[in-house]
């Protein structure tokens, strides 16, 4: 598998040349851009050709970006029931799927996933609106070389994988697909069983870990998770991807090759 980490870990600093250099320098194979950069613009063609020059250059993979629509724009709402609403948020999707598909193609993150319980007022109409945009954004990406990848939320729709599959099921689409955040899982259950659950629907991964209590992001064996129970699931799984970490800290990212190993020995 090849390594991976999200630039997360360097939110608050502009995604330039020199930052994704210190990324190659550590050993890192491939990347998931995040687009809390000061200077992330989707619709900017500098911008993106900048980056993809800066990938080429370094002989980085590009597996993913993680996007966060409602951050930026808190009317951005793909399970909106108002038809202005809905196709405004599905227009702003198709800018993301542009910006990857300008990148050379990868996996769309998102856990922008605002669906209520199935006991909760407003969960069905809410549902079927996020369905229909996610459809709508995934026939738009499918020829482009995009995938979109739904991620667990702690206390959201997709907190429990049964309906994280059913969710990506009833969607429907060959190019929408899970990213199970081990992290989040663990915040209240079990992130190897979600691995299992999923299945063949994981297609991205984030990875770090906590002590369940809350989200800290840390480097793997700093935290309460079992991770031999993790590889298993992996290899129980065939899971095809990246190994791709989400970490808080930028100093941990020489530590990823040598926790990668132990990881994947287990």
């Amino acid at each position: 598998m090849k390594l991976g980490a999200s630039t997360i870990a360097h939110r608050k600093l502009p995604l330039t040349l020199e930052l994704l250099e210190s990324y190659r320098a550590a050993d890192i194979e491939s990347l998931e851009l995040c687009d809390y950069h000061p200077n992330f613009a989707y619709g900017d063609r500098n911008f993106a050709a900048g980056v993809t020059e800066a990938l080429r250059d370094l002989q980085l993979h590009l597996n993913s970006i993680h996007i966060h629509l409602r951050n930026r724009d808190p009317s951005c709402d793909l399970a909106s029931t108002d038809a202005a609403q809905h196709e405004r948020s599905v227009a702003a999707h198709r800018q993301t799927v542009d910006f990857a598909h300008s990148l050379g193609g990868c996996i769309l993150v998102t856990h922008d996933i605002d669906i209520p319980a199935p006991d909760e007022p407003n969960s069905e109409s809410r549902l079927a609106a996020f369905v229909d945009g996610v459809r709508a954004v995934a026939g738009y990406a499918e020829d482009k070389g995009v995938r979109l990848a739904l991620e667990n939320i702690p206390r959201g729709f997709t907190n429990e994988p049964d309906r994280h599959v059913e969710l990506i099921e009833r969607i429907g689409c060959v190019n929408v697909g899970a990213v199970i955040d081990t992290g989040h899982r663990n915040l209240g259950g079990n992130p190897a069983a979600a691995l299992r659950a999923v299945g063949r629907h994981l297609i991205t991964l984030h990875l770090h870990d906590n002590h369940g209590a809350k989200d800290e992001h840390l480097l793997p064996g700093r935290g309460a998770i079992d991770w031999p129970d993790i590889t298993q699931a992996l290899r129980d799984v065939a899971y095809p991807g990246v190994f791709m970490y989400e970490l808080n800290r930028p100093e941990d990212l020489s530590d990823l090759p040598a926790n990668a190993a132990w990881i994947q020995a287990q």
